[in-house]
């Protein structure tokens, strides 16, 4: 590893423990699910007060000024509308969006005609835009290099002589490092079911650091509903005339409390517990553990109801010339029902894609690239297509497989060797990975539109039975320049990419609706699986080290490793 890139993850650790010291956890209340070490405490208005316009400050001052002050969300952007001439300042809507740009010294201010201002002006500001987020707070990163943005604010001279703005774009403008810092805008996961009510998939949303965050969050949640992306592949308990019957949602001592409809009321049991846990799931990040829920002036009762971790094993799942199976302690413990086909399998094994403990098989690929379903005692050849990337394994049993020169030929097969077609990526060319999601309402993939090569997430339709039946329309996570190594889901909010960069290797750590996260790894790194907690992410070296990550480097777990398998599910 360069000297550059240890310096890199050293300042990297540095920031981390500093961000660590800052955190801290609740003392009282009553005794629920805590907030864990990812979340959010309560929500307040942002601390940092920027300062409001000065006295004689030029036309391209007061934008500046505005700019730097709109990130302060304190009492409704209070002083950001000081830069706001008079008749202007109620019409400007900073709720609309974001606009992120790359850094604050790429950005560039032009006056219209400076030499010969008048009593009005009109200031250019010319940005490198890297990504945005809507007014719903979705977040969407620009598709490739960061591309211009230019934004146009028209300013006036009051009765002072000061220059005032009075037309500006609605939303907010901050700079990556501090979209990403999260300091102004955060990350809040409102939570759906799956189509089987077993596993909440999280839609993650934007929104300002305030006292009234978790209005937001209710107000998103339940008369939103989830991203078009994502609707046809989740549940919600909100349906039918069950709404907010006041848009406010007061938190006490971590408790919020949520006003419904009189429809409500008639709910049974079992719905009022889904309707619970999505809300305390959704809420978790505004630092509320409970929630009451109430209607017509009474409390509705009804407890949360279960739902399955999408986890895997936090031991590694590999295949050694000893045995497949977990890794304990240096030493293989052989999976059951599986592991002597695996190791007697006559051909060298590309891959292995293994289910829950107790699953009656596993997916392999050989180094020929067909693909089989081995348990048992038997073998199956389910796929012999020229050209097979990686197979995926869902939750329902199917296993997915796809050539990389056919991204629309995506079939899934069922435990009796039978093949489906699953309608998608219909404007790829080319695909390099494809992987489901553990609770199976998603699927990632490495695909080709034109000339790029960028990841992109899609909601899986199923029918009544869970077989997949189409892809839907799909998201990009971002664009890559180099070839991709794997991929996994690290866990159900975040993709990990395994690619190169010149001689580099990197892992990305692409959240579903955020900024990405580059991590250099061990430059001979092949292949990735998931682990549990998300951040112990294992790698697979070409000479068959296994490397997992401690913090912000990497150590050396095991040596002589043939495959690394993925898991879909696990204790």
């Amino acid at each position: 590893m360069s000297i550059h890139r240890l310096l890199r993850t050293a300042l990297v650790a540095i920031v981390a423990l500093s961000l660590t010291a800052c955190a801290s956890l609740p003392t009282s209340g009553d005794v629920r699910p805590g907030l864990s070490s990812t979340d959010h405490d309560a929500d307040t208005d942002v601390t940092y007060v920027p300062n409001g316009p000065s006295v004689g400050a030029s036309s391209e001052q007061i934008v500046r000024g505005f700019i730097d002050a709109a990130s302060s969300p304190a009492d409704n952007w209070a002083i950001a509308r000081q830069f706001l001439a008079a008749e202007f300042a109620d019409n400007w809507k900073p709720h609309a969006g974001v606009t992120i740009d790359t850094s604050i010294s790429d950005r560039r201010f032009e006056a219209a005609d400076p030499e010969d201002a008048g009593d009005t002006q009109i200031i250019q500001l010319s940005m490198k835009q890297s990504g945005s987020v809507d007014e719903a707070g979705v977040y969407s990163a620009v598709a490739g290099p960061a591309r211009g943005a230019e934004l146009t604010f028209q300013l006036k001279k009051n009765e002072q002589g000061e220059w005032r703005i009075t037309v500006a774009p609605d939303g907010v403008v901050l700079d990556a490092p501090a979209f990403a810092a999260a300091d102004v805008f955060r990350p809040y996961a409102l939570q759906f079911f799956d189509p089987t009510w077993s596993y909440l998939v999280p839609d993650v949303r934007w929104f300002p650091k305030r006292k009234s965050t978790a209005s937001r969050v209710v107000q998103s949640l339940v008369d939103g509903g989830p991203s078009p992306w994502l609707a046809e592949s989740v549940r919600t308990a909100f349906a039918g005339d069950i709404e907010l019957a006041r848009d406010t949602v007061p938190v006490e001592g971590q408790i919020a409390e949520v006003e419904l409809t009189a429809a409500a009321q008639g709910a049974d049991v079992a719905t009022l517990g889904r309707l619970r846990t999505q809300l305390e799931r959704s809420l978790i990040g505004a630092g509320v553990t409970g929630v009451r829920l109430m209607s017509g002036g009474r409390e509705l009762v009804a407890p949360a109801v279960p739902v399955a971790p999408a986890t895997v094993d936090s031991r590694p799942l590999v295949l050694t010339d000893e045995g497949f199976g977990y890794l304990v302690g240096g030493e293989v413990e052989n999976l059951p029902r599986v592991a002597e086909e695996i190791l007697t399998f006559p051909q060298p094994i590309r891959a292995i894609v293994a289910g829950p403990d107790g699953a009656p098989f596993t997916v392999v690929q050989s180094e020929a690239g067909t693909v089989y379903s081995i348990g048992d005692g038997q073998i199956n050849e389910l796929d012999s297509r020229p050209g097979l990337i990686a197979p995926s394994l869902d939750r329902f049993g199917y296993t997915w497989t796809v050539p990389a020169t056919a991204p629309s030929g995506v079939l899934a097969w069922t435990s009796e060797v039978a093949e489906r077609p699953v309608a998608g990526f219909g404007d790829a060319s080319a695909i390099s990975q494809l992987v489901v999601s553990r609770e199976g309402t998603r699927v990632a993939a490495v695909v080709t539109v034109g000339s790029q090569q960028q990841v992109e997430v899609a909601g899986v339709v199923r029918d009544e039975r869970g077989l997949p039946t189409r892809i839907g329309e799909p998201i990009s996570l971002g664009w890559l320049t180099g070839p991709v190594l794997g991929m996994a889901w690290l866990d159900s909010e975040t993709i990990g990419v395994l690619t190169k960069d010149g001689d580099d290797t990197l892992l990305l750590q692409m959240p579903i609706g955020g900024p990405s996260v580059t991590i250099d790894v061990p430059d001979d790194a092949v292949a990735l699986a998931p682990s549990t907690p998300a951040s112990s992410v294992r790698l697979l070296g070409a000479d068959g080290v296994l490397w997992s990550r401690s913090g912000p480097t990497w150590q050396s777990e095991r040596a002589n490793v043939r495959v690394l398998a993925t898991q879909i599910s696990g204790s």
